[in-house]
């Protein structure tokens, strides 16, 4: 029934009771006679409750079980998956299209090590139409389900906020986030410029403001031709009625969009909307190329690194990536159901803004899905991928393979961007990997560690004169940053500015849940004896992630702070982990024992490398301080007034957008403020005017 199931992380450190094999087996076993047959979605999980794969199928029993069939003939990367299984978990559903929408969600969500996936595909940029009564066009990394308008995901920064920019040109849509609320008494610089009608101050009324948000959308689904026209109607009719300054507004909007129109590549005779789909492979790497057309027109186009494509076929790549990528292009848009809800809670309520969030929601669903999907490689799972496609576009989409014509011809050209874009990605790859490499070996040399550092950790410390102390931890893994294992501590410390004893307390929070495991401890374990960790810091461990042994640990400081945090080491019987300081002044590195410094040369790969970890570590910790002297300057100067409830206060930021802002403000425009009064107003006026700046 069972094929061997064999911890491979069994040495190093130990973050977890270690069940016996007998035990796992039985757990498992009683696990899948229990798998319900029906559709779902299942999660392989770790020894440590990572999620190492995430499946669907339309009975869950008969394909999670076939997994662990000794009869079965697996590939040798599922056989690795299934080795390091102890757990299976299901989630039913009512249909295969509902296995497929939630299997996609939540490896976009995971990111599980054995499924294909895009490459930090949660950290693409979107452009968001925001859902306020005055929608707004901002940048974001952030995709909630806030009844907003995505547009996304885009791989270039850059090229993205030059579009807002664009947009906020041609349009002139608010930028400012403060509530339009009727209770501003002058327009703001925007308004003066012409970027700005000023709904703030009533000089926009919000059907009109809506009307552009509607232009503004049409001109990011690529639809120039039906915005043209609409504004040409609308130029026409207000010079009619002798409306010249709103008619001159306008033409000056169609040149700039007729600019925009121009620039883009017409690819197709007839107005078709598609999108073309193709895959690059070299190095055990995938590259996915899609080209977005609309109207005929090349809108825009994207590429795709993929992660774990290892031996996987082009079919499987490619269903992989339509579910991901339109999972992309369609989040935060409510389905068909949730649309329905929406109407009856309107017409309950009698509110007519979530019909809105209704037209909007059913524009964006359909228009982020095209009619037709050219793809290089048919996806293992067309039909299903179609009917889900097709039930959120609200008519048939179709997914084709060109073999021959102008279709196969425009494939071809997306292919050659797919290989190029591939060959780009590698080659910087190489460069970036080949200097990480140089850097570490250097850096080695330099402190006689016995092989490079696959792990750094540096550590450094923030306060002024003692208060508001933080302390920050960065993590860089083979010469790269990884902010996921960033931690910051808040300094529990407060006798007083020292950097000594704060270097000291932030290693023993970090450190105290280090350990290693002996094989003593794994005899142990084995055989049923407590394990070397209490259940509360196997837990806290494993949230933190502090389980994790560092190659080296660099400290931001001199002799003096390396001195602190050697005895840490000392006490907590951990002096084999490396620790070096680095002083700020010359840049010199100071290890335990020795006196002189190693100085490396300026132009040392490994000196570039420690000076980026340690401004890193210091951006990190400073930027933290700063977050927390200003609450404790709004704290200090609102929240500890008598009659200053958070009611009051939210309306004071608001009205006034900052506390800098209210300290200027006159007693009386502070009184003018909704449940404010002239005494309470003179109170805070003193309090903030003796605060500390």
């Amino acid at each position: 029934m069972f094929q061997s199931l064999r911890d491979p992380g069994l040495e190093g450190i130990c973050t977890t009771p270690i069940m016996s094999i007998i035990e796992h087996q039985k757990s498992l076993e009683q696990t899948l006679a229990n798998i319900p047959d029906a559709p779902g979605v299942y999660q392989m999980m770790g020894r440590t409750g990572e999620i190492l794969y995430i499946g669907k199928a339309v009975s869950l029993r008969s394909r999670v079980r076939s997994y662990f069939q000794d009869s079965a003939v697996h590939h040798p990367r599922t056989v690795a998956m299934v080795e390091r299984v102890v757990d299976v978990r299901t989630i039913v559903v009512t249909n295969e299209v509902e296995a497929l929408i939630l299997e996609a969600n939540l490896i976009k969500r995971y990111q599980p090590p054995f499924n294909v996936r895009l490459r930090d595909d949660k950290r693409y940029p979107y452009l968001k139409v925001t859902s306020e009564p005055f929608p707004r066009v901002v940048f974001t990394r952030v995709v909630k389900d806030d009844g907003a308008r995505y547009f996304g995901p885009y791989t270039d920064a850059h090229g993205l906020r030059e579009l807002i920019d664009l947009v906020r040109l041609v349009f002139p849509l608010r930028t400012c986030r403060e509530p339009i609320d009727g209770t501003r008494k002058r327009p703001c610089l925007q308004y003066h410029i012409k970027r700005c009608l000023a709904p703030c101050v009533g000089y926009q009324a919000q059907d009109d403001y809506d009307a552009m948000v509607a232009e503004v959308v049409l001109f990011l689904e690529g639809k120039q031709e039906s915005l043209l026209s609409r504004l040409s109607g609308d130029m026409v009719r207000a010079a009619e009625e002798m409306n010249f300054e709103t008619a001159a507004r306008i033409r000056d909007r169609i040149v700039q969009v007729r600019r925009v129109t121009e620039k883009q590549l017409v690819v197709w005779k007839s107005r078709l909307d598609m999108d073309l789909v193709a895959i690059a492979r070299a190095q055990g790497q995938a590259c996915m190329q899609v080209f977005l057309v609309r109207g005929g027109k090349l809108l825009g186009q994207e590429h795709f690194i993929l992660d774990g494509v290892v031996d996987q076929p082009d079919d499987v790549l490619m269903g992989e990536f339509l579910k991901q990528f339109y999972t992309s292009r369609t989040a935060a848009v409510p389905d068909r159901e949730e649309l329905a809800a929406l109407t009856r809670v309107a017409r309950d309520n009698q509110s007519p803004i979530p019909l809105k969030t209704r037209a909007r929601a059913v524009s964006a669903q359909a228009s982020a899905i095209p009619k037709e999907l050219l793809v290089q490689a048919l996806p293992s799972e067309r039909g299903l991928i179609e009917s889900w496609l097709s039930d959120g576009k609200g008519q048939r989409v179709r997914i084709l393979q060109p073999q021959r014509g102008v279709r196969a011809e425009y494939m071809r050209l997306v292919q050659k961007n797919a290989e190029q874009n591939l060959k780009a990605f590698l080659m910087h790859q190489e460069l970036q990997e080949s200097a990480q490499a140089r850097a570490l070996t250097e850096l080695a040399d330099a402190l006689e560690l016995p092989e490079p550092p696959h792990r750094i950790e540096c550590y450094d410390i923030s306060n002024i004169q003692g208060t508001n102390a933080v302390s920050s931890m960065v993590v860089f893994v083979e010469g790269r940053a990884k902010k996921s294992e960033y931690r910051k501590f808040k300094i529990q410390y407060d006798r007083g500015p020292n950097d000594f004893a704060m270097m000291q307390e932030t290693l023993r929070r970090r450190l105290r849940y280090l350990r290693r495991a002996t094989d003593d401890d794994v005899r142990e374990t084995r055989e049923g004896a407590e394990p070397s960790l209490s259940s509360q810091e196997i837990e806290l461990a494993k949230k933190e992630r502090f389980n994790k042994k560092p190659d080296l640990l660099l400290i931001d400081g001199g002799k003096g702070q390396l001195h602190a945090v050697v005895e840490v080491l000392e006490s907590m019987d951990m002096t084999g982990i490396p620790v070096a300081g680095l002083a700020k002044e010359h840049e010199w590195l100071y290890l335990p024992g020795q006196n002189e410094p190693i100085v490396l040369p300026p132009n040392s790969a490994g000196l570039h490398l420690v000076m980026r970890i340690r401004d890193e570590a210091h951006r990190f910790a400073i930027t933290y301080h700063r977050q927390q002297r200003d609450k404790a300057m709004t704290r200090s100067a609102l929240d500890a007034l008598a009659g200053v409830g958070p009611v009051r206060k939210k309306r004071l930021l608001t009205a006034f957008g900052s506390v800098a802002a209210i300290k200027r403000a006159d007693i009386d425009e502070i009184a003018a403020i909704k449940g404010m009064t002239p005494a309470l107003a003179a109170q805070i006026k003193t309090a903030l005017e003796g605060a500390r700046p």
